[in-house]
């Protein structure tokens, strides 16, 4: 039987002269995690420092010393510091979760990096620069899907369903402004390429779930 993976108080966040306190996980669940998930593309795991602003801390400047982290397709850092949020939580307590963050967190990086990166710039193909995880967006995130809209989406059979749904609920948004404007446009492909993204994460809690796209 596997050990219960659970969060921890961490308080080595620094903003300003103010010392925060999130959660995080312990290395030694780390290293768990990087033996679990090796085959999404984990290669390890690793303590390490990182600073910028993020949705961990309302988007403002932090620094974050001896982190515990994922090591992510080589040069990817997936920090296991979190807010003290029950999406937290969710990420270690159903199964279904950390293999829809790796869904989730793949189609960012290709579609929206700036959101899923922090302090993202275009690394050189000569050299690849380092990159970390903005990984309490990406597990809030992660929520709006499945919590927001995984059950509903789960129970539809069209796209026309999804569209009458989403123009309330606005779970894909185009960025298009305006009273006639369309909030998912089936004619884009980035909102297609997330919607298909969205389907495969819903299916892993409800696998009944509906491909209608």
């Amino acid at each position: 039987m596997e050990e219960k993976i659970t969060l921890k108080p961490f308080r080595r966040i620094l903003s300003g002269y103010e010392t925060l306190s999130k959660t995080a996980l312990s290395i030694s669940d780390c290293s768990e995690l990087a033996r679990k998930y090796q085959r999404f593309g984990v290669d390890g795991y690793r303590i390490g420092d990182y600073s910028g602003p993020s949705y961990l801390h309302r988007y403002l400047d932090c620094s974050i010393k001896s982190a515990p982290m994922l090591v992510y397709k080589e040069n990817i850092f997936i920090p296991m510091v979190f807010r003290s949020a029950i999406e937290s939580q969710k990420l270690f307590s159903e199964p279904s979760r950390m293999p829809g963050f790796f869904i989730l967190l793949d189609w960012l990086i290709e579609n929206r990096p700036e959101k899923a990166i922090i302090n993202y710039r275009a690394p050189s193909e000569f050299h690849p620069e380092k990159m970390y995880v903005d990984s309490a967006y990406v597990a809030f995130r992660l929520s709006e899907i499945l919590d927001g809209g995984g059950f509903p989406i789960s129970r539809f059979e069209t796209l026309e369903e999804f569209i009458v749904w989403n123009r309330i609920y606005h779970l894909i948004e185009n960025g298009q402004i305006g009273r006639h404007s369309r909030i998912f446009d089936e004619d884009n492909p980035t909102n297609v390429s997330e919607l298909k993204m969205i389907l495969q994460v819903v299916h892993l809690k409800y696998p009944e779930t509906t491909f209608f796209i």
